[in-house]
Order: structure tokens, then C-alpha cells, then sequence
């Protein structure tokens, strides 16, 4: 009865502060997805804590997976759970890499490298300290700026900056239900960018001006989700040029991350995750079958992926 009332609670706590958005979310999930997906992610979070250690993989398994996450206090055993499902379908040892968004505690992240103890932990204090050398403001106040108050474009920043080789950014909210022989052969030979498709396309900025800036043909509908990218690629004083450009004629977006990369990206042929098989968006009916390779869970997905995706996939772990 007390977990009924906080849930009304909250409920309308929210329909009061942004009524409009929350009462369009209620429609498009329904009262129960909507009323219900607070408990089912506390629910999530403590099976994080009990995903079991994997066994080491076999010897000639290949080259070991080095997967970076952008993380946090709300997103950890997100976190946890798309590596635990990569590594365990992968069948490859998995070297996490984690960067804090400001939030990561440190019992979070001990639960993370309990599962799986290789890997760095790049906190955002160490990161902030490095900025002066790398990005100083005098020479890059865009992308400091973003820095500062756009979190996404961390996973370029703080990922590549001053380093060299590829590196694989994964988000949080992904799980993997078989082998990802696509990726894996992508990983093995990482010659040009990895990226998956998109459900529709999200660039927040027009594809003439994108393609203007660019000098290339921007590839239509490429996501994020899966971002495999050499740091060599990234012409910093280009990057910066390129955000002042897209921000100047139009504006901030939420998608600035993805325009960027996708820029990037053109400048090769990228291998492009299939999309029958790496699914963003997928159906409530798709997640309760565990379908294709990985599903990617944006938007109005997310009741689906709280209370049964995670669900779905331990069960087959454990038959």
C-alpha cells in the first residue's frame, strides 16, 4: 500500500511539473508501463548486484573485447548488464573501461569491476584536470563549453583526447541476446569506424549543412549506440570549428554527439552494424522472444527494457 502511494506520489509530482510531456508518456506506455517503471528499475539495479562472475574464457577465444562506457549513478547496472550479456554471448574476455559522468560512486563502481576487475575508471575530476592541456579554453571554447554543459560529447573528449588507436564506446541501455559475429569481425580488424543504424534519422542538424561542413556525404541513419572510432580521426581544431559552425546556424541539439561522429565517419565507408540484427527500438514483442543479435532501447522502448528485457535474457543464460 505505502509503494502504491509513493508511485501516485511521484506520478503526480511529475504530471504537475511538466505536465504535457508526462501525459503524453502516459498515453504512449500505458498506466501500467508508466506507473510501473520506477519499481521495475530499482528491481534491475539489485539483479546487477548479483549477476554471477563469468568463467574465463578459452584460451584461443581472440582478441580480448576493450569496451568503453560513459556511466553513472542512474545508468550503472545498465552498464552492467549490456557488458555481462556482450561478454557472456561473446565469449571473450571483456576489458571495461569506464568514464564517470560525475555521479559513478565508488560502491558502483565495485560492483562493475566486480564482474569485471580489467579496465581503467577515467573519473570526471581526473579528466577536468587534463582539459587545460589538451583543450585549452583560449583555443577551444566550443567544445568547452559542451563539455561543461553537454554530457554526450564526453564519449569524443574524454575517450580520445590525447590518446591514439581504436576504441570501442558501447551505450549503456543495450543488451546482446547472441554471438555479435558482426562486431567481433569488425574488432579483430578495426580499419575504419563501427557504427549501428538508427531507428529514424537524429542528427539534430540538416544534412546540407552537416555534408557542407563535412566535405563528404553524410551516410543516412547512423547511431551512436555502438561507436567503434580511431582517435587519429579527430582533427581537434577541426571539431571545434565544425561545433561553432552547427551551433551558430542551428543552435544546440541533444544530438550534436551523433552529427559529429556521423561527420566523421564519412570520410571513410564505416562498417554499419546490420540492422536486422542490431535492433534500436525494438517491439515489446521482439524483447520478450530475445530477438536477433543486440536490441537497443531508446525512447519508449524503456518499459520493456526496466521489466522484461533483463528478465528475458537471464532466463535464457540460465536454461
Amino acid at each position: 500500500m505505502a509503494s502504491a502511494r509513493a508511485l501516485l506520489s511521484a506520478a503526480k509530482s511529475a504530471l504537475y511539473r511538466r505536465p504535457k510531456d508526462e501525459l503524453m508518456r502516459l498515453q504512449r506506455w500505458g498506466p501500467r508501463g508508466y506507473f510501473r517503471t520506477g519499481a521495475w528499475r530499482r528491481q534491475m539495479e539489485q539483479a546487477a548486484t548479483q549477476l554471477p562472475v563469468l568463467a574465463p574464457p578459452a584460451a584461443d577465444s581472440g582478441r580480448p573485447l576493450e569496451v568503453w562506457y560513459l556511466t553513472g549513478s542512474r545508468f550503472w547496472y545498465q552498464t552492467a548488464f549490456c557488458a555481462w550479456s556482450l561478454a557472456y554471448h561473446s565469449q571473450r574476455e571483456l576489458v571495461l573501461h569506464l568514464l564517470d559522468d560525475g555521479s559513478l560512486r565508488s560502491d558502483q563502481e565495485q560492483q562493475l569491476r566486480r564482474l569485471f576487475p580489467s579496465g581503467a575508471t577515467r573519473w570526471k575530476h581526473m579528466v577536468a584536470a587534463e582539459l587545460d592541456q589538451h583543450l585549452p579554453v583560449s583555443r577551444f571554447p566550443v567544445l568547452r563549453q559542451r563539455w561543461s554543459d553537454y554530457i554526450n560529447i564526453r564519449k569524443l573528449t574524454d575517450i580520445h583526447l590525447g590518446s591514439s588507436g581504436t576504441k570501442l564506446v558501447l551505450d549503456s541501455d543495450m543488451l546482446f541476446f547472441r554471438k555479435p559475429d558482426e562486431l567481433l569481425k569488425w574488432w579483430d580488424q578495426p580499419e575504419v569506424p563501427c557504427l549501428m543504424v538508427d531507428c529514424v534519422e537524429s542528427y539534430g542538424y540538416s544534412r546540407e549543412l552537416m555534408e557542407e561542413i563535412a566535405g563528404a556525404p553524410i551516410p543516412p541513419l547512423l547511431n551512436v549506440g555502438i561507436c567503434g572510432l580511431a582517435s587519429e580521426l579527430i582533427n581537434w581544431v577541426e571539431l571545434e570549428r565544425w561545433c561553432l559552425t552547427l551551433v551558430e546556424q542551428e543552435g544546440t541539439s541533444y544530438y550534436l554527439e551523433q552529427a559529429l561522429v556521423a561527420m566523421l565517419a564519412a570520410r571513410s565507408l564505416p562498417t554499419v552494424m546490420p540492422r536486422s540484427s542490431y535492433i534500436t527500438f525494438p517491439t515489446r514483442q521482439q524483447t520478450l522472444a530475445g530477438e536477433d543479435v543486440m536490441q537497443h532501447y531508446v525512447a519508449d522502448t524503456k518499459p520493456w527494457y526496466f521489466g522484461e528485457a533483463w528478465r528475458v535474457l537471464l532466463a535464457r543464460a540460465q536454461s
